[in-house]
């Protein structure tokens, strides 16, 4: 063979190489480096550590406030705030118990994610000199980065669900589809410390553990699985419905319900790890509960409760003041996807219809359906690693079509993220509100990037008052 026949050869194979090395190509992790790169750009864009009024404010005042109150102030009572209630009404959002005492209002799951960030961040405020009163400018670029780390897990714990299941292709569009184009993206980034991205991690390692259980129910993922749920649930309780997808983990009938059952009673040393390692997880609220309240179980929300007689699922799902298929209409392909899992999935199927019915039922049942000054219906969040299993199973029915149905796919994709990148841009620049959007509030700010002139006159404020007596009318 001659030189040039040699040359030939080798080119020949280089691209035989390449094209396969191609192949080989982990889109996966390639989609889980875009998404983690751009939340981190968006951090570093915005550094909202420097912004009193960001990362520490509103209700993660109070997730917040057991690691200060005992770390810096030494005082879990929070008795010091009567010394200067000036200098602490901006840090501490107490409500009196029955016994005079001042009680944190949540719970302390969140206060567990956070420590070791704020254990990193208080000889950090010392070294670099800034104040150590656990709410300068360390502490909430360490907190920041928090959101950055448990979104980081939970990509991780997803993909290897979604893997099981689905092609690396599947899986990389769905982990892009649910972040990027869901307003997981503003509370990765601008509202990160708030509890949903936390929640989506834990899910997501929930749903890993739960599926390795089923496979080997062995006394190590029980015990982990007891850990997990009671975290997710110690930092939401109506998020105890993921016990649910346990429950039920690839149950489609009558006859494999009855065996999950018999598994249930002769697997009951697991079954009791399970129990005590979930409840050991809420042994330290309750231990708080006792010392502030005089009772193991305090409910610290006041006069907010629960109207499940009358929940707000059409005005939840698809109204203008916080429609969650309206402002995340990513999310209506994950419904369709449920649809679909019949045929594709059916193992999972009734498992996450019910759990989906639940929680839609059980979210916009709450007084403040809304959740408050929010983009989007944040509080469906936490339930999107659950949902990236029938988003997955639309992507892959999408990818089997002829071209022309990927295409149209592909495109309303496209559409859906573009839609949510603007309108996640529109809420921090506070073009669109915050709580008070109306149809002619909504239509006057599409797509455009300025508020006109007449906005306040078209949106509509809730009357939290008569909505916590549960006067419909109001809001």
């Amino acid at each position: 063979m001659g030189d040039y026949q040699i040359r030939i050869a080798e080119a020949q194979l280089r691209k035989f190489m390449v094209v396969r090395d191609f192949k080989k190509i982990n889109y996966t992790w390639i989609s889980i480096c875009v998404i983690l790169i751009t939340i981190l750009s968006y951090d570093i864009k915005d550094a909202y550590w420097n912004d009193y009024r960001k990362i520490i404010s509103w209700d993660v005042l109070s997730y917040y406030a057991y690691l200060p109150a005992i770390y810096v102030y030494n005082d879990i009572s929070l008795s010091f705030i009567d010394k200067d209630p000036v200098q602490y009404g901006d840090k501490f959002w107490p409500l009196k118990t029955p016994t005079g005492n001042y009680a944190i209002k949540t719970t302390m799951g969140l206060s567990f994610l956070y420590a070791p960030f704020f254990f990193v961040a208080h000889p950090m405020a010392q070294m670099l000199g800034y104040e150590t009163n656990g709410y300068s400018p360390p502490y909430k670029l360490a907190l920041t980065l928090s959101g950055l780390f448990y979104l980081a897990i939970g990509l991780y714990f997803l993909r290897k669900v979604l893997v099981h299941f689905f092609s690396d292709s599947v899986t990389a569009v769905t982990l892009i589809s649910v972040t990027i184009g869901t307003n997981l993206l503003h509370y990765s980034t601008a509202e990160a410390t708030m509890p949903h991205v936390y929640n989506f991690a834990l899910f997501s390692v929930f749903l890993y553990i739960c599926m390795k259980w089923h496979e080997n129910n062995n006394l190590t993922y029980s015990a982990l699985l007891g850990l997990i749920s009671g975290l997710i649930v110690l930092i939401r309780p109506t998020n105890i419905l993921i016990l649910i997808v346990f429950i039920l983990w690839g149950v489609d009938d009558l006859t494999s319900f009855k065996n999950r059952v018999l598994l249930f009673l002769k697997r009951y040393p697991q079954v009791l790890v399970m129990s005590i390692s979930f409840i050991g997880v809420w042994m330290p609220q309750m231990i708080y509960w006792k010392f502030i309240s005089g009772s193991y179980w305090f409910y610290s929300y006041g006069e907010e409760r629960f109207f499940f007689s009358h929940p707000h699922i059409i005005k939840g799902l698809l109204g203008f003041r916080k429609g969650w298929l309206l402002y995340t209409p990513m999310m209506s392909l994950a419904l369709i996807g449920i649809g679909l899992m019949y045929k594709k999935l059916k193992g999972l199927f009734s498992t996450i219809l019910l759990f989906t019915i639940l929680n839609i039922y059980v979210v916009l049942s709450w007084w403040s359906w809304w959740y408050g000054g929010s983009f989007g219906l944040r509080s469906f969040i936490d339930s999107y690693s659950i949902l990236s299993i029938p988003f997955a199973v639309f992507v892959s029915w999408a990818f089997s079509r002829k071209a022309t149905v990927k295409i149209a796919c592909a495109a309303i994709m496209l559409a859906f993220i573009a839609l949510n990148l603007f309108q996640t841009k529109q809420y921090q620049l506070a073009i669109m509100h915050w709580d008070g959007m109306t149809a002619k509030a909504y239509r006057a700010i599409f797509l455009k990037m300025e508020k006109p002139k007449n906005f306040d006159k078209l949106v509509d404020l809730p009357d939290n008052g008569k909505a916590k007596m549960g006067i419909a009318e109001s809001y």
